[in-house]
This record gives C-alpha cells, sequence and structure tokens, in this order.
C-alpha cells in the first residue's frame, strides 16, 4: 500500500456539513442528489477506555445507548442484511481521541512512514518540510466517529451529547458493521501491496454504501430541525497547510462512490441493495469502473502494465519503494494539484486504460519515478500527455513525459538530471 493510498484511507475526516446541505433540501422540496457525509475509517487499531470525568452520567448513558440500539434497527430495515454482533459503541470525547492518536503514532512504523514520505515527494505531492503521519494525524483530529474492523468497535466523537450529527455518524458507521458481519470487509483487500488503485475503487463500494444507507435513514428518520442543525452547527474541519490531492482523494470513496452505489440502488428514499450486495463477491477493479458506471456494468478490466525492476537497473545502492497502479482517479486529483484546471484535468484522465509507478530510492536522499501508463486510444493518450507537460516545469525536480513503443505514456521524475536520464533509459529497457 503506498504512501498515496494510505494517506487518503487513514485520513479520513467527517465533513457533515456537505452531505447535510443536500439532507435539508430534502427535507424541505425533496432529494435531488445523492451526495455524501464523509466517516471516519479506522488506522491501525486503538482502544482507550473513556474515563469517568467525561462520561455521561448513567441515566444519560442509558438513554444515549438505547437511541443507538434504536438506529441500528433502523438501519438493518433500510440495508437489509442481519444484525452484527457489535458492542455498545464507546461515546469518547474529542481529547480522547487526541490520546487515541497519540497511540497512532507508535502503530506507524518509522520505516513505512519513510517510505511514505519518499513516495509522495517523488510524486510530486508532498514539500521537503511537510510529513504525511502529521497531515493525517490533523485530519483524523477532525472525524466524528469509525468502525473499527479489527475490534468490532464503533467509536462516536461528540462532546455535546448524542446530537443530530452523532446519530448521522452511527447511522454511517453501523452499515459498516453490517457489511463486516455480512461480507467480510477484510476479504475486499483494499490495502493489499501493489494495488492501490483497486483499493481505492474498492473503498469507494464500502463507502458508497454506506453514504447510501445512511442517507436513506437520514431521510426518514431525522426532523427537519436536525437536519438544519447538523447543516449550521458543524465547523468545517481545519485544512491549514493540507495538500488539496490529500483532501480530494480522501474524498472520493464518498463523492464518487455514492453516485456509483446511488446509481445501482435508485431511489434514495428507498434503495435497493441488490446489484450492491452481489459487487462485494465480484468487487470493483478499478476507479475507473467506479468513475464510469458503464465500465462497472461492463467489467471492463485495467490493463496490466509492467515497468522494469528500477532499482536493480539503477545500482545496488538502490533499493524500490514502492510499485502500483495510481489509477484514473488519483491521476486526475493528482494533474489538478500540480496545476491543470479541473475540467482538463479530469477529461486527460479519461481514456485511462492502465498504469503501474515505480519509485526507487538510492543513497543521498536520491529518488527515481518510472511510471507507464496505457490508453484506451492514441487520443487519450496524447491529451493527458499534452496536460502532463504543462505541469513539468512546476516540479522541483528534474521530469519528463514521453510517448514510448506501443502508445504509452512514460512520465519519469529524479532527483537530478543524470538519475532522470538514467531512469528513462531503464524504463524503455
Amino acid at each position: 500500500m503506498s504512501a498515496l493510498q494510505r494517506a487518503a484511507a487513514a485520513a479520513v475526516v467527517i465533513l457533515v456539513s456537505i452531505g447535510v446541505a443536500v439532507l435539508a433540501i430534502g427535507a424541505t422540496a425533496g432529494p435531488t442528489a445523492v451526495e455524501p457525509t464523509a466517516s471516519a475509517e479506522p488506522a491501525p487499531s486503538v482502544s482507550v477506555a473513556p474515563t469517568a470525568s467525561v462520561l455521561p452520567s448513567i441515566p444519560e448513558e442509558e438513554e444515549a445507548l438505547a437511541i443507538l440500539r434504536e438506529i441500528e434497527e433502523q438501519v438493518i430495515a433500510i440495508r437489509g442484511l442481519p444484525s452484527a454482533e457489535i458492542g455498545p459503541a464507546d461515546l469518547i470525547t474529542r481529547e480522547q481521541l487526541g490520546v487515541e492518536l497519540e497511540q497512532l503514532y507508535e502503530e506507524y512504523p518509522p520505516e513505512d512512514q519513510r517510505r511514505d514520505d519518499i513516495s509522495l515527494r517523488a510524486l510530486g505531492l508532498l514539500d521537503s518540510g511537510q510529513d504525511a503521519l502529521e497531515l493525517q494525524l490533523q485530519l483524523l483530529g477532525d472525524q466524528l466517529g469509525f468502525y473499527d474492523d479489527v475490534d468490532k468497535r464503533i467509536v462516536i466523537v461528540t462532546d455535546a451529547g448524542l446530537d443530530a450529527a452523532a446519530k448521522l455518524t452511527y447511522a454511517h458507521e453501523y452499515t459498516h458493521a453490517l457489511q463486516d458481519a455480512a461480507f467480510g470487509l477484510d476479504s475486499l483487500q483494499t490495502d493489499a501491496t501493489g494495488e492501490d488503485d483497486r483499493g481505492l475503487a474498492r473503498t469507494a463500494l464500502i463507502e458508497g454504501d454506506a453514504t447510501v444507507t445512511m442517507l436513506a435513514w437520514a431521510f426518514e428518520h431525522l426532523t427537519p430541525e436536525e437536519l438544519m442543525e447538523i447543516g449550521t452547527g458543524t465547523e468545517l474541519p481545519d485544512m491549514t497547510g493540507i495538500p488539496a490531492w490529500m483532501f480530494n482523494q480522501l474524498q472520493f470513496p464518498y463523492n464518487e462512490g455514492s453516485l456509483w452505489a446511488g446509481t445501482l440502488a435508485g431511489d434514495p428514499l428507498s434503495p435497493s441493495f441488490t446489484d450492491i450486495d452481489a459487487a462485494y463477491a465480484d468487487p470493483p477493479d478499478s476507479t475507473e469502473q467506479i468513475i464510469d458506471v458503464d465500465k462497472w456494468l461492463a467489467r471492463e478490466a485495467p490493463l496490466a502494465v509492467e515497468v522494469p525492476d528500477l532499482a536493480t537497473m539503477l545500482g545496488e545502492d538502490w533499493e524500490e519503494i514502492d510499485a502500483t497502479p495510481i489509477g484514473e482517479a488519483s491521476i486526475r486529483i493528482m494533474l489538478e494539484y500540480l496545476g491543470v484546471a479541473r475540467d482538463p484535468a479530469y477529461a486527460a484522465a479519461d481514456g485511462w486504460g492502465g498504469d503501474r509507478a515505480v519509485i526507487a530510492s538510492g543513497p543521498n536522499d536520491a529518488f527515481a519515478l518510472a511510471w507507464r501508463l496505457a490508453w484506451d486510444e492514441p487520443a487519450d493518450a496524447a491529451e493527458f500527455l499534452d496536460a502532463y507537460r504543462t505541469v513539468i516545469d512546476a516540479l522541483p525536480f528534474p521530469a519528463t513525459a514521453i510517448e514510448v513503443n506501443g502508445g504509452d505514456i512514460l512520465v519519469a521524475h529524479a532527483s537530478d538530471d543524470d538519475i532522470l536520464r538514467r531512469t528513462v533509459a531503464a524504463a524503455n529497457n
């Protein structure tokens, strides 16, 4: 699992105001679209028992847990899956969440941190003064809840009691518990090494499903006043210093995933989950299949793209840091972050057929990236090549993008001109 995927997977935040803006419209004028609110997926499993001083009183706690049990029954009725055998939710404060995040530091191995930072810098997505883990923790600090599929545990972060935002969050997270019990979320291998694009696509299945369920629950069970409470009372997370690509990529499973799942489910007030259930047995293999539902229905598989062993060809002091497809979703997000306007960036990523990026690290902080991309049509390759060439000069290191044999495009980044030359030669070997 590369840094590009891990940073998104570990740094999902609650953006309740986005989804609730649509919910509030739906409550007064009928729903017109399905838009997501994000919920937090667990990073490495951590567990901190709330202290007595911050727990609600026993009667208040019992009342809150009774409300959550009622939400569980309501979600089961909408989603149509058997009950999940999990314990009562952990209601914690944001201060307690901070304690859990401190433990997260200890569960993120330093070697993984090093590789992530090298990969992100080689892609042009992280400045030299930035640290991926610190950015992840900043985003995690604004979450309102998560389902931990290791400890089978739901955590709801609320300093205001069981308010409307907490209820909405619980409907989403309990859907994850139902998914896990019915299908086994581990079976989707969302964190498989060297399968970043596939992992992001399958995360979109999981989150799109949960968002469609959550919105159907909200339309049926939240009052207009509760919807407005969420829409007006929830602050957006602090995005100071967060790279735009990270924010946009963490939204992908919710934005595009909910549109994909909503297309399969039909009526947002009374969704049918038959096709979504079937997708867990035959899950998507690329974000292209999430972006274009027709390619999902046709099961258009990504093309296999090979890149030579870059580290070996650069010398014995080099090591491979990452090797994975990046995929259509991340390509358009990267292009936009690097300076291409949104519509041209999305157009340049369209027509993606398959890709593979290999990143290697050498002595004295040297690095090299060889990224080969296959396209559906020559015109698609040319459009991507034109777009990428517009951002090369803005990168803080030598880079090139060229057409290679077979109509593929090769993108190469390196820490100096000589390594760039050697990288291009190695990738064309």
